[in-house]
């Protein structure tokens, strides 16, 4: 690799860093949903390397519990899948260049942020001109260093989802995944200290008042939060002329 294409591989890992959270959150509930369905270790780490993509692997989990022909599922998964055709015709011209071989790998760690992120960066495919002068393929190495923090984030998140889950008591299922999953999303949006103590308070709040019926222990979790943001929020609205 020159300089030139480890810049342009290092640009891309970074700029994929940015979208970093949602890969980790929904690659550790799939890996969670892996390992909570009829699916081995071995098999569930096996489907996270292997297929690759989050949306096919939760379609397919409940048709192999139930058994259902292999056709069916891979039909499922092919359905569910569709966009990462539309997504092949809009790469095919930017590396139509590249082998049979290269473009299968290419098509494998495509997914669909390193396929946004590569079009955001370069709406339109070289020309042949400037595709002779680009002698180092850099937008190549662009495109795989997106694909490279993409996997890299995936996998690591998903086979420690599939690890952790069999800590999580099975009655728990899917809806702690979900609660796992929403609190590492909106944590990074807590950036002021009275949003920090409203969802400590909700949190609180919920647990302790878990047994009263109809599910009241959430409204009165979001009014005690909601009071602990109003009171603690002293800093001034943004925008607001007075």
């Amino acid at each position: 690799m020159t300089p030139a294409q480890q810049r342009e591989f290092i640009h891309g890992f970074k700029e994929m860093s940015h979208s970093a959270v949602t890969i980790l959150t929904w690659s550790l509930v799939t890996g969670i949903a892996m390992a909570k369905s009829t699916l081995t270790v071995q098999q569930a780490i096996a489907m996270s390397l292997l297929v690759y993509a989050g949306s096919a692997q939760l379609a397919a989990l409940p048709l192999i519990a139930v058994g259902a022909p292999i056709w069916v599922i891979l039909l499922t998964s092919f359905m569910v899948n569709l966009r990462f055709v539309i997504f092949s015709l809009g790469l095919q011209a930017h590396f139509a260049y590249l082998s049979t071989w290269r473009r299968i790998v290419l098509g494998y760690f495509t997914t669909d942020f390193s396929y946004l992120s590569h079009i955001k960066r370069f709406p339109k495919p070289e020309t042949k001109e400037e595709l002779a002068a680009d002698k180092e393929h850099l937008r190549l190495y662009s495109m795989m260093g997106f694909q490279a923090a993409n996997w890299l984030a995936w996998q690591v998140s998903s086979i420690t989802g599939i690890l952790l889950a069999s800590q999580i008591p099975k009655d728990w299922g899917l809806e702690f995944a979900g609660a796992v999953a929403l609190v590492v999303i909106i944590g990074p949006m807590l950036d002021r200290a009275s949003a920090r103590w409203a969802a400590v308070t909700a949190g609180v709040v919920a647990v302790m008042t878990y047994g009263i019926t109809f599910r009241l222990n959430i409204i009165l979790a979001i009014g005690a939060a909601v009071f602990v943001g109003m009171v603690l929020d002293k800093s001034p609205k943004e925008g607001v002329i007075s």
